[in-house]
């Protein structure tokens, strides 16, 4: 096929630029037009066609998290809520990154995090604010639907450029300030994950708390690895270990996870 319709080369196009695996979906609804989206998502130009050719006007759907190295914060400004003035209100610098409106008047927030598995969460970080990480997706730039189109905002960053890191007092508010939110949302893949938030009672603390430790160690940067396990030992241990011990644990995991590599 050398002259694409619109909707198939705009797919072709995000694709090639940013690298990412890419689905259709129907752009009024949001929701995917084919089954196992996130296991059919493509991004090579002749499978991107193949898969959007029978979908007149489809939308992109942007899967979130690992998959493509993302996470999409969802800011909305509508119905007499502003999620823009609800986010800033944190007093987190925010820097620039990709950035996309959206036909409700609101915008999305790209940022590479990489392996990382943010959880999705709804209006948890603020009021109006969303996250798209793991196991999420987003409409991509270029999506028309009945309302409008979903276009990236070249003023701030262009549609080549590096998205910048997501930084870390909002990651914080992602993924280490609640971590009730995170375990009901998304942290439900491994029996490690199942049990974080179990309790622990006394004569099995530093064993559990060592293990759970050294999950968070290796999903999170130190600081918030650290906020989490004091989250859990404050909420989970029969009677919570004291905060020289639980110190002395967490220094022992993490320098093994560094010569563990």
């Amino acid at each position: 096929m050398t002259n694409l319709p619109d909707y198939i080369q705009n797919a072709c196009d995000w694709a090639n630029m940013r690298g990412w695996k890419v689905f259709p979906t129907n752009p009024n609804n949001k929701r995917p037009y084919i089954k196992d989206p996130f296991g059919r998502a493509v991004n090579k130009r002749e499978e991107v066609i193949e898969l959007f050719q029978e979908f007149l006007g489809a939308g992109i759907g942007v899967p979130t998290g690992p998959s493509n190295g993302i996470t999409v914060i969802d800011v909305d400004i509508k119905n007499g809520i502003d999620g823009w003035f609800n986010l800033r209100a944190l007093e987190i610098d925010i820097p620039l990154t990709g950035l996309v409106r959206t036909p409700s008047g609101g915008f999305h927030l790209y940022f590479d995090t990489g392996e990382l598995e943010v959880p999705n969460s709804v209006s948890s970080v603020a009021h109006g604010v969303d996250v798209r990480g793991a196991g999420g997706y987003v409409q991509g730039p270029g999506t028309v639907n009945l309302d409008g189109k979903y276009w990236w905002d070249q003023r701030y960053l262009s549609p080549l450029g590096k998205l910048s890191k997501m930084p870390t007092g909002l990651l914080s508010r992602c993924m280490g300030a609640n971590l009730e939110d995170e375990y009901s949302s998304g942290w439900k893949r491994s029996p490690v994950r199942q049990e974080l938030l179990d309790p622990v009672i006394k004569g099995n603390r530093n064993n559990t708390i060592a293990k759970r430790g050294g999950y968070l160690i290796r999903k999170l940067d130190k600081d918030l690895a650290w906020e989490a396990i004091q989250h859990i030992n404050e909420k989970c241990c029969k009677p919570p270990l004291k905060f020289r011990e639980l110190e002395r644990i967490f220094r022992s995991i993490h320098k093994r996870d560094l010569r563990n590599g």
